[in-house]
């Protein structure tokens, strides 16, 4: 398998803590948003799948998939549905109360009541069309205006599905960090929101805060389903520009920690990333923030928190992705047939190219011991790609999901 890898020396180092410790501190009170979410209507908790037999194939103890495909319903189905919504709430909340001296719960924002206020409110974004759609869904229920900047390689499907939501969809000519050049400057100048979790301050101000909170549902989800947490051997994530790696592993260290200052064991934390998309493993292998071939950069506050937690760096071809695609959807082994998408499904094919590659096992530090937990965070979120990519529709992985949890149940 062709892959660049890159180990972090610098992990649990005295410095890196100290360089992240105003962001870590930052983002130490995500349970008020997994609290709030969890009393949302559509709120259902999502389950972590286990591959029994896919992992005694690969020769490991353990293989646990975090499955976000149907976050929300199939139609937003990712982690992204979580922070883009709550993001929302709060602004609205804070507008209402800044023009009424009250504090609408969601339910009240949901409702016409403080719709003269909300209406008046625009959030935009830059995306790749996750987080794009998890806002226009907030937007949506909470009453209020939504624009999503795209670029040249956002597919037109999922630009359709932000636009069936109410959201306005302008397509930037280039890459996407021109989309979120466009996108900060058009709300600095018409007093927009713009939401993202990427921060350039240390998580101090409140969108990023609030978008990294909101995805700690995940991580508490698969915390409490974890059979034995303190087996978890290896926690592969996705990067994108590092915010759900960083919050996912700053989770894992705090329940871990305990009370004690200095944990005597972590497990491996793994960020995986395409080939072209690589701008954590060219920072970490230049000891700075490095943007990618495809100019996507890391969030400068994220990147702290990888430079202290993350442990290895791994880039794999798009190829490497499909492949870990294939294996979830067809439930190779005869395990649970999983729906992954393009852009977390890398995970998983790196952990298949563990099985013929030694040098790569060997170097992640995978043996007959590791348990393994991936997190699929995203389902199908372009189903036209998806199916053309693993040569069946979503529907019909769902549907063997199903008939395999009601065989299986008996």
């Amino acid at each position: 398998m062709e892959y660049s890898y890159h180990y972090n020396p610098d992990r649990l180092s005295t410095q890196a803590e100290a360089t992240a410790a105003v962001c870590m501190q930052n983002l130490s009170e995500w349970m008020h948003a997994v609290d709030e979410i969890r009393t949302w209507p559509e709120y259902t908790e999502q389950p972590l799948r286990t591959l029994p037999k896919q992992a005694q194939k690969l020769g490991i103890q353990e293989i646990f998939v975090k499955d976000e495909s149907r976050r929300f319903g199939t139609e937003l189905g990712s982690f992204k549905a979580l922070g883009a919504p709550y993001s929302v709430y709060k602004i609205l909340a804070e507008e209402v109360h800044a023009k009424k001296g009250v504090c609408p719960t969601a339910a009240e924002l949901r409702t016409d009541e403080y719709r003269d206020i909300t209406q008046r409110v625009t959030v935009c974004v830059a995306t790749d069309g996750n987080q794009g759609r998890g806002l226009a869904y907030g937007a949506k229920i909470f009453g209020c205006r939504c624009v999503n900047y795209i670029h040249n390689h956002v597919s037109d499907g999922r630009a359709k599905r932000m636009m069936n939501l109410g959201a306005v969809v302008i397509r930037i000519d280039g890459e996407y960090e021109a989309s979120v050049s466009r996108a900060k400057e058009d709300a600095r100048m018409n007093g927009w929101y713009f939401v993202s979790s990427t921060s350039w301050s240390d998580f101090d101000n409140d969108v990023p805060q609030h978008v990294m909170n909101a995805y700690m549902v995940v991580l508490e989800e698969a915390v409490a389903l974890i059979p034995q947490l303190d087996r978890i051997s290896h926690v592969f994530v996705c990067g994108g520009v590092g915010s759900i790696a960083a919050a996912i592993f700053q989770g894992f260290y705090t329940h871990l920690r305990g009370n004690q200052k200095s944990p005597t064991q972590m497990p491996r934390f793994v960020v995986v990333e395409p080939s072209e998309a690589d701008c954590l493993l060219q920072s970490a292998k230049n000891g700075q923030e490095r943007q990618s071939k495809a100019c996507r950069a890391p969030s400068p506050a994220a990147w702290k928190i990888l430079t202290w937690l993350a442990s290895d760096f791994i880039a794999v071809p798009d190829s490497v992705a499909v492949e870990g695609m294939k294996a979830l959807a067809n439930g190779d082994e005869g395990d649970v047939p999983v729906v992954c998408g393009e852009s977390s499904a890398a995970s998983m094919g790196v952990v298949l190219g563990c099985g013929s590659d030694s040098s790569l096992r060997e170097k992640l530090g995978l043996d007959g011991n590791s348990q393994v937990i991936i997190f699929g965070l995203e389902g199908a979120t372009d189903p036209e790609i998806y199916e053309s990519l693993v040569g069946k529709p979503p529907v019909e992985v769902f549907e063997a999901q199903d008939c395999f949890a009601t065989k299986n149940s008996k």
